[in-house]
């Protein structure tokens, strides 16, 4: 007999502005079907919002560990994972019921694969690699593109739940989870890219004094996707603000690793390079938390600044 939604108690850890977006929609799928979330953050404060939509806010990591059989994780960086993992996979030794672990966080392929060696101990639980594209609202909207790899039975299990979060998903048909972690830093390096390849191209036309707006026209008609729309508007705007958005201290963190990733296999990824470059020179005057699309400020110093 297939398990039911009363017969999955699902936890979440990590509210920050993905992880409370994502929990929200998947809590309202839960309760339409008669259930709940219990959610856990290591900032209290932070369970307030999705306490008043009817979710159960767990007073510990133990007290969500032992009334959960599926737990999801949006966490910051790869130590929150592996010390979040390492309290969770603890807890886990000692239940024989099935507990499926599911990371939503972007993390280095080795850290994935740590956490999965971790769990593999004790062959009754599963885990997981599912991180996620897509900003804030995309979160909030439940439009984001999902990513999984693990097992394939238990990621059939749980596909209504992954949907009620998400537009697609990208299954990558494999137990190696550290592929994944691989795809989406693939994936954000298309969107780093994106982001330089814009501000290098806007900061320009400022200097040659061309109209902003007409080049958002052009890039709105001439390449009318999202993140090209969007990142467009942003910079043309001038906006530094990172509200709904992707802060310099996560864009280094990801730009480190898939350069990492890149020269782990011999590869090169020259526009990563600048673009590292770029978000180190905005850190290191104190920007780091303003979005990562503030590269073009970089850019509008022009070249001597970037010697500096």
């Amino acid at each position: 007999m297939a398990q039911t939604t009363q017969d999955i108690r699902i936890g979440w850890i990590g509210l920050g502005e993905m992880g409370y977006g994502m929990a929200k929609n998947l809590h309202a799928y839960l309760a339409a079907h008669g259930s709940h979330l219990t959610v856990w953050n290591r900032s209290p404060g932070k369970t307030d919002a999705i306490k008043e939509q009817g979710a159960h806010v767990a007073n510990s990591i133990e007290n969500l560990a032992s009334t959960s059989n599926v737990i999801f994780t949006s966490l910051a960086n790869d130590a929150a994972v592996e010390n979040v993992y390492g309290q969770l996979v603890q807890l886990a030794s000692k239940v024989q019921e099935q507990i499926i672990f599911v990371d939503t966080s972007t993390i280095h392929p080795s850290t994935a694969t740590k956490v999965s060696q971790l769990v593999s101990a004790y062959p009754q639980h599963r885990y997981l690699q599912c991180p996620v594209f897509g900003r804030p609202d995309r979160a909030h909207a439940g439009q984001l593109i999902w990513v999984a790899s693990g097992d394939a039975a238990t990621i059939e299990k749980l596909q209504p739940y992954f949907g009620s979060m998400s537009m697609n998903t990208i299954d990558l048909k494999t137990t190696d989870v550290s592929k994944a972690s691989s795809f989406k830093l693939m994936g954000n390096f298309f969107v780093v890219g994106t982001i330089e390849l814009l501000s290098e191209g806007f900061a320009l036309a400022e200097k040659v004094d061309i109209d902003k707006n007409a080049m958002l026209q052009f890039v709105e008609t001439f390449f009318p996707t999202p993140s090209w729309i969007g990142y467009s508007q942003k910079i043309a705007s001038g906006s530094a603000d990172k509200a709904g958005g992707f802060s310099v201290d996560l864009g280094l963190k990801d730009v480190g690793h898939m350069r990492k990733m890149a020269a782990d296999h011999g590869a090169a990824l020259p526009t990563a390079d600048v673009a590292y470059r770029h978000l180190e020179r905005l850190k290191a005057q104190g920007k780091g938390d303003q979005d990562w699309s503030s590269i073009v400020e970089v850019l509008r110093e022009g070249p001597d600044a970037e010697k500096k």
